[in-house]
Formats: structure tokens, C-alpha cells, sequence
């Protein structure tokens, strides 16, 4: 069976203040006298300065920088602790998933994306092997059952229950072939969810993938199979708002590599998104040569 490409695969922290025991001398106890006791005499001041001078020749004070050094110290022990709160939430976070658990969860986020409402646009960059490139916008709409994808000179997709295909032919002119029969979309959004299914499940699955938390899953193939969808390698990222696809890279055969990167996403669809129409918006944009002389790159995937 033949998959088509992935769009159509479808502390606010308070520290502790300063202690109360200070490094200056030790507050002196005035000895209470009988008379302080009923309250009826007036306090021996000269007494008192006599025993605050005597406490202070007797008892040394407390080295100031004792205290600084204990608060810096307290301070420190403070934040080591917030960091590793932090690096710890933050492990939580970034955990990597692999295996058929982040497998299950490609296919369930894959799901979302195939009964999803959204328009995409963007751009979409092709690099060869030999370093060449070439580069269109990109469209993607999709309202089930209605869906089209636009770039590199061509438009694929389902509208009205007809498959389209339409495309830019050597020498420039833009036509649509022949409308397809009539698809059956509960029969074909069967189809492509249980190609995925056979990509990434089983005991011995094409495809091994991880995803790291944010939407985004990395597939690796594990042996030859040409006609995989996903290339060699490709990495997909899904915008959970509204499950289109924000990212996507394919690595092909003969190091091929396709990106496409989403540049605005909406859920505002309309008829007029579901425009056939030639726009060349989306023809591919090829670079010179260094000799000015230009190349012709097939778009054929």
C-alpha cells in the first residue's frame, strides 16, 4: 500500500532574616535592687553604667565577620536548594519518552491531527545532496472531510469527496488532472492510522521513536524500506492548541531532506481556502547556479 506524505498519511521565597543574637556585646542584666521591686525608688543609674562597663572590659565582643560568614553561608544553602527544586521540575519536564509508550502517544496525537479543523501556512525548503535547494510556500487546510496541501508547485487533497491532484508541468502551466473517484474517509482515515500503527508498533516495529514532552516525536528507521513515508529519519511537532502540524523534517533517500515550517495557525477555515486556482505563491523558488546559468530540480518527492 502506498502512504502518501505525512499531510495526507494523516519561589516567591522569603530568606531568613538575621538572627537575633548579634556579635556586639551581650545585652547586660541590671541586678534588681529592693527598691526596683515595689517601684518606690528611682534606678541606680550608676550602678548600672558600672556593671555595662565592667561586662564589656570582661567579655570580648564577637568577631563581625563570623556573622556575615553565617548568613552568606545560610544564604547559599537557600539557593543550591531552589536550584535543585528547579533542575529538578525541569528533569520532570524535558523527560525523554521512547519505546511503544511514546509510540502510542505519536499515534493518539496523529489521531487529533487527522479529525482536526485548521489552516496552515508556511514555508517549505528541499535540500539535495549536493547542497542544492529549493523552496515554496506552503499551504495546508483541513475541515474533515475536505483537506489540500499546496507547495512546490502542486495541490493534492480531498474536496467534495474527490481526490484532486493539480500541478505546475515543465514549462510553467498549472492543470488539474481528472477528478478521482469518490474516497471513502472513514475507509482511508482507517488506512493511514493503521499504516502508522505498522510503522511504530509491534515487536519488531520500522520506525523507533521518542518524543521529549513538547509535541514534537523523532522517528528513526530501523532497516530498508524505500517507500517509507518518513524517509530515513523525520521529526514531527504537533501545536497541541490546535494538533496541526507546526514542524516537520524528513530525511529521504540520497540525504534528500524535506522541512516544513509552519508560520501561521488558525481553526478559521473557509470555502475560499479550498481555492484549486493557480498561485505562484507556491511554485518553487530555485537558486542559481554560481554561474548564473540556473537548474532545473525535479518537485516530484
Amino acid at each position: 500500500m502506498d502512504v502518501s506524505y505525512p499531510w495526507l498519511l494523516r519561589a516567591d521565597r522569603s530568606a531568613r532574616g538575621p538572627s537575633t543574637r548579634r556579635g556586639g556585646p551581650a545585652p547586660t542584666v541590671r541586678p534588681v535592687s529592693p527598691s526596683d521591686e515595689t517601684g518606690s525608688a528611682e534606678p541606680d543609674t550608676d550602678g548600672a553604667v558600672a556593671t555595662e562597663e565592667a561586662t564589656e572590659s570582661s567579655r570580648p565582643d564577637l568577631p563581625r565577620p563570623l556573622v556575615v560568614v553565617a548568613i552568606a553561608v545560610g544564604v547559599v544553602v537557600l539557593l543550591l536548594a531552589a536550584v535543585a527544586v528547579w533542575r529538578t521540575v525541569a528533569a520532570d519536564d524535558d523527560a525523554t519518552v521512547e519505546g511503544q509508550e511514546a509510540a502510542a502517544s505519536l499515534v493518539e496525537a496523529y489521531t487529533r491531527h487527522l479529525d482536526a479543523t485548521f489552516r496552515v501556512e508556511g514555508e517549505m525548503t528541499r535540500t539535495l545532496a549536493d547542497g542544492r535547494t529549493l523552496s515554496s510556500a506552503y499551504l495546508t487546510v483541513q475541515r474533515p472531510p475536505d483537506r489540500i496541501q499546496r507547495s512546490l508547485g502542486s495541490t493534492t487533497g480531498v474536496v467534495g469527496g474527490r481526490r484532486v491532484n493539480c500541478s505546475t508541468v515543465e514549462g510553467g502551466s498549472y492543470a488539474c488532472g481528472a477528478s478521482g473517484p469518490a474516497v471513502d474517509t472513514d475507509e482511508e482515515r482507517r488506512t493511514t492510522l493503521g499504516a502508522l500503527e505498522s510503522y511504530v508498533f509491534g515487536d519488531d516495529p520500522l520506525y523507533s521513536v521518542t518524543t521529549d514532552g513538547d509535541g514534537c516525536f523523532d522517528l528513526v528507521r530501523r532497516r530498508t524500506v524505500i517507500e517509507a513515508t518518513y524517509g530515513r529519519r523525520a521529526r514531527l511537532c504537533f501545536d497541541e492548541a490546535t494538533w496541526a502540524i507546526r514542524r516537520l523534517e524528513v530525511e529521504r533517500e540520497a540525504l534528500a531532506t524535506d522541512v516544513l515550517l509552519a508560520e501561521l495557525i488558525t481553526t478559521n477555515v473557509t470555502d475560499a481556502d479550498f481555492d484549486l486556482g493557480e498561485d505562484d505563491t507556491y511554485d518553487p523558488e530555485v537558486p542559481d547556479e554560481p554561474d548564473g546559468s540556473g537548474t532545473t530540480v525535479s518537485t516530484t518527492p
